[in-house]
């Protein structure tokens, strides 16, 4: 990604020589965003709902899609691509990350759980551009490692069915920082394997390389989520 900064900074300079106006953020706001993940917690113990310390990997992944007008004399720069108004834009940003954290389960009761985590995360964020002339443009597209955390409150039923909530904070340097909000039932259909499936409220930033020249890209995602879950 840094190997494209003389050329964001060329066309940002052009634009901004050219009178063309404000250089404008990309905003993203889907509410029909469906959100998949995978995920699984090694405690190391036997039997049903071990708790205490574990490890916790992951993968999750959503996409969000957009249109974006341009006014005439508004412009968006990206890394690899420029685009002046008047035109619309049609924007799909795609989210993804693996982690690995530190999970400890705490049990209050039969049935209150509660599940803090913190790790490390690896993100690719990708947006792609479709202007009016109908040409796709791969707009953005880098790869970071930062950290997350959270905690999941449950409150089980029984061995086979809960409801829980899911918070979590993505913070990748100065690159890319955001949160997600989930509520989902849990289904249990074997004692080491849960299905979750509910809704997910998505919210990511993702900074400009030089602030005011360069658009930074603010995405909220709304919708139905799945999840595969193991627990050994």
């Amino acid at each position: 990604m840094r190997r494209h900064i003389p050329l964001t900074l060329g066309l940002a300079l052009a634009i901004t020589l050219a009178g063309c106006g404000s250089v404008q953020n990309v905003p993203i706001r889907d509410r029909d965003s469906p959100a998949g993940s995978v995920r699984a917690t090694f405690h190391g113990k036997t039997g049903a709902r071990p708790s205490g310390p574990g490890i916790e990997v992951g993968y999750e992944h959503y996409t969000a899609k957009d249109a974006q007008t341009l006014a005439l004399g508004e412009s968006v720069v990206l890394d690899n691509a420029s685009f002046v108004g008047p035109q619309t834009l049609q924007h799909k940003a795609q989210m993804q990350y693996g982690y690995v954290a530190y999970n400890h389960r705490l049990r209050f009761g039969e049935h209150f759980e509660l599940e803090p985590f913190v790790g490390v995360a690896r993100v690719h964020f990708k947006l792609r551009t479709t202007p009016g002339s109908g040409s796709t443009v791969t707009s953005l597209s880098d790869r970071r490692t930062g950290a997350i955390g959270g905690v999941t409150p449950r409150w089980r039923f029984n061995d086979w069915l809960a409801v829980e909530g899911r918070l979590s904070y993505l913070n990748a340097s100065a690159w890319a920082s955001g949160a997600t909000y989930e509520a989902a039932v849990v289904f249990s259909p074997a004692p080491q394997v849960a299905l979750r499936f509910g809704y997910s409220d998505r919210r990511h930033e993702i900074e400009p390389v030089l602030s005011g020249a360069v658009s930074e890209v603010t995405v909220r995602a709304r919708g139905p989520m799945a999840t595969l879950q193991f627990d050994f």
